[in-house]
């Protein structure tokens, strides 16, 4: 009996380090690399959805790879916008990715709405291609979405494909005043030799999140050279123009933006005077407690 036992858990251990074995082969075979994140401010179960699957048959065995492949979720190409959607999920987009059927490579940053003061660096050399994102997303104090965030990373293969899978997840529970709560940034360098030739390619994505309290109204005043208000413009968040128009007597204007807050209800900002294209920025809170930043040009006449 202790001999029959041995040969089954000797049998048992070939098939698992075989399956080790083809999971490493499948693996090494795609070619895929980060290319940033996607922020959601729920868990995305993707491991759950492998779980009593069968290993399909390829070349007239099991793929095991297949079952060791950890869970992903492909996005869609939409044509009619040009970008990248992941289908029935609420999130954050923060990567940049090449656009599919194009005969040449052509790479798209798609930025979410929520992110705020985000910018994107593209180093193209001649043996190297380094991306470099940034960007903020403010969020409500005690919010829903302050309670905790989670940073997937996002992926393309060679044939074109973008998928994310499960990441890492951050906490800002319990904060109640405004300013930084965290930032984290996420890396991948990857060498590929060519006839002799060392290409690099390398990403790193950093996200930074802070509170802010949400605003309740916008007020614009223009004042005269002499300080009195020539015209006082009310709007709700969310509702300011794309384009505001100012009088002829205005020499500057005051954006007042208030807010829920009882130490720091209003904040001020000053506008002078200028002749080169000049734009400010307001937010607006969605349900989720994530604060949206909206641009609007000030035009002098």
């Amino acid at each position: 009996m202790k001999r029959y036992i041995t040969i089954l858990v000797l049998a048992a251990t070939l098939i698992v380090l075989s399956a080790c074995q083809l999971a490493r082969e499948g693996t090494a075979q795609e070619e895929a690399w980060m290319v940033g994140v996607f922020v959601t401010t729920e868990h995305l179960d993707l491991i759950g959805s492998l779980e009593g699957q069968i290993a399909p048959m390829r070349r007239g065995r099991p793929d095991f790879s297949a079952l060791f492949q950890p869970g992903r979720l492909y996005a869609q190409w939409d044509e009619t916008i040009g970008d990248f959607r992941f289908p029935d999920v609420e999130g954050i987009a923060l990567f940049s990715a090449a656009s599919p059927h194009t005969e040449n490579e052509i790479f798209i940053s798609h930025v979410g709405g929520s992110i705020s003061d985000g910018h994107t660096n593209v180093y193209f050399g001649d043996n190297e291609k380094r991306v470099e994102m940034e960007g903020t997303i403010y969020i409500v104090p005690g919010s829903a979405a302050m309670s905790i965030i989670h940073m997937n990373p996002v992926f393309q293969t060679a044939d074109g494909s973008v998928f994310l899978t499960t990441g890492n997840s951050f906490s800002g529970h319990g904060l109640g005043v405004e300013g930084r709560v965290f930032s984290t940034s996420m890396s991948e360098t990857r060498t590929v030799t060519e006839n002799g030739v060392e290409n690099t390619n390398s990403t790193s994505v950093t996200l930074n999140v802070a509170s802010m309290f949400a605003p309740t109204k916008i007020v614009l005043l223009q004042m005269d050279e002499y300080s009195r208000v020539v015209m006082r413009t009310e709007f709700a968040p969310g509702e300011v123009p794309q384009a505001l128009h100012m009088e002829s007597e205005t020499a500057y204007a005051i954006v007042e933006t208030h807010r829920d807050s009882q130490h720091d209800p209003i904040v001020r900002e000053l506008v002078q005077k200028a002749w080169h294209e000049q734009r400010i920025s307001t937010f607006v809170a969605g349900e989720d407690g994530v604060l949206g930043k909206t641009w609007t040009e000030i035009i002098w006449p």
